[in-house]
C-alpha cells in the first residue's frame, strides 16, 4: 500500500512539474512573441534602467537624467540659476515648448531656525498642440505632461538640473507611428537642449 501510495505521489509530482514547465515555456514563448513587437531600442533601454536600479537601489535614478550647473567666474550661485532659468525659457520657445508653471520650493536660504535650506525649483513646459496629438493616441501619456525641469542644490552646494528621461516614453513600447515619433523626438530634443544649455549658461 505504501509502495502504491509512493508511486502515485511520484506520478502526481511529475505531472505538476510537467504542467509547471509547460506553463513557463508557453509563457516565455508568448512573452518573446510580444517582445518582438517592441521598438528595437526598447530592451536596451529597459536593461540600462534596470542596471541603474540594481546598482543604486533607487528607481528614480533609472528614470532621470541630469546636468551640473556651471557657475561662471564672477557670478553668484543665484545669478547663475536665474541665468539658467532665462535660457530654459528662451530655448523652450525655440522648440515650441512654453513654460506653463513654476514652483519655488526653497530659496536657498536659512529658515526661521537658522538652518540652511538648499535651493529647489520645478519648472514645467508643454506644447498644447503636441499634447493633444499624444493624448488622442493614448490618454495615459497625461502622466508625462507637462515636461518638467528641476533645479536642485545638493548638500555639498553643487546645483543640478534634472529632467525625466523621455527615451522610454518614446522607444519603450511598440514603435510609434512616423508622425508621433517625429513629434516625440522634437519634444525630447527640446527638453534635453534646455537642460544642457541652461547648465552651461549659454544659449548657443
Amino acid at each position: 500500500m505504501r509502495f502504491l501510495k509512493g508511486i502515485l505521489t511520484l506520478i502526481g509530482t511529475i505531472v505538476v512539474i510537467g504542467f509547471a514547465y509547460a506553463y513557463v515555456a508557453f509563457d516565455l514563448g508568448a512573452r518573446a512573441s510580444q517582445m518582438a513587437k517592441l521598438d528595437p531600442k526598447a530592451m536596451g533601454l529597459y536593461m540600462n534602467m534596470f542596471d541603474k536600479v540594481l546598482t543604486t537601489g533607487d528607481p528614480a535614478k533609472g528614470m532621470i537624467i541630469k546636468e551640473k550647473l556651471i557657475i561662471p567666474e564672477g557670478m553668484t550661485k543665484k545669478e547663475a540659476i536665474l541665468n539658467a532659468l532665462e535660457i530654459m525659457d528662451e530655448v523652450g520657445e525655440e522648440h515650441g515648448l512654453a513654460m506653463v508653471d513654476t514652483k519655488l520650493m526653497s530659496r536657498g536660504e536659512k529658515d526661521d531656525k537658522g538652518v540652511y535650506q538648499p535651493y529647489v525649483r520645478i519648472r514645467s513646459y508643454c506644447s498644447p498642440t503636441i499634447a493633444k496629438v499624444f493624448l488622442a493616441h493614448s490618454p495615459e501619456f497625461i502622466g508625462f505632461m507637462p515636461c518638467r525641469l528641476g533645479i536642485v542644490e545638493s548638500p555639498n552646494g553643487e546645483v543640478w538640473i534634472y529632467t525625466m528621461s523621455l527615451d522610454l516614453m518614446i522607444n519603450g513600447g511598440r514603435t510609434l507611428e512616423p508622425e508621433l515619433l517625429k513629434l516625440a523626438n522634437e519634444v525630447r530634443t527640446g527638453m534635453y537642449s534646455m537642460m544642457e544649455k541652461a547648465a552651461k549658461g549659454e544659449e548657443d
